[in-house]
């Protein structure tokens, strides 16, 4: 059994996808403000794991975990997936980032195996930190020609997949 943070971040996931998944009802369709609800919450939680959870899992282990680069990569890929205004391909291409982002946060020895072993003593104290956190404020969404193009340059420069790839229908 996962100790309170460890599975209250474990769940948000499970939320997380179902939302994102409700984000496309029919073939062809998003609905676009599902999305931004979407996205608040992702980005929330992705600012709680940057801001909160990683800082304090830092200092109980006294070093960074191994993977903390890749993850910082993903936040910042999967930050910039929530920018533009999003097509159904768009969605697609960031629930599967989402979907092996979350696999390797849930694998043995990942972020939540080691917020459960180093961080089950705190787990009051961040949670409430995590409750209390002012709501962020985002940007609409940008849209026009080449924002597609410029967000594939920056996902690319900092090594995360490109997210307008062709999908077979």
């Amino acid at each position: 059994m996962l100790s309170p943070l460890a599975g209250v971040l474990a769940r948000q996931h499970v939320v997380l996808r179902e939302r994102l998944d409700a984000c496309l009802p029919v073939p062809g369709v998003v609905d676009v403000d599902g999305f931004d609800e979407f996205r608040r919450a992702l980005l929330r939680h992705v600012r709680d794991e940057e801001g909160i959870i990683i800082p304090a899992l830092v200092e109980a282990m006294g070093a960074e975990p191994a993977f903390r680069a890749g993850l910082r990569k993903d936040h910042v890929g999967i930050a910039a997936l929530c920018v533009p205004l999003p097509e159904r391909e768009w969605v697609e291409n960031l629930r599967d980032l989402l979907d092996e982002h979350y696999r390797t946060e849930e694998a043995p020895g990942g972020f939540v195996d080691l917020c459960h072993q180093h961080l089950s003593g705190r787990a009051t104290e961040l949670l409430a930190a995590m409750a209390v956190a002012p709501a962020l404020e985002l940007p609409a969404f940008r849209k026009g020609p080449g924002v597609k193009e410029r967000f594939d340059q920056v996902l690319m420069a900092i090594g995360v997949v490109q997210p307008f790839r062709a999908r077979k229908p």
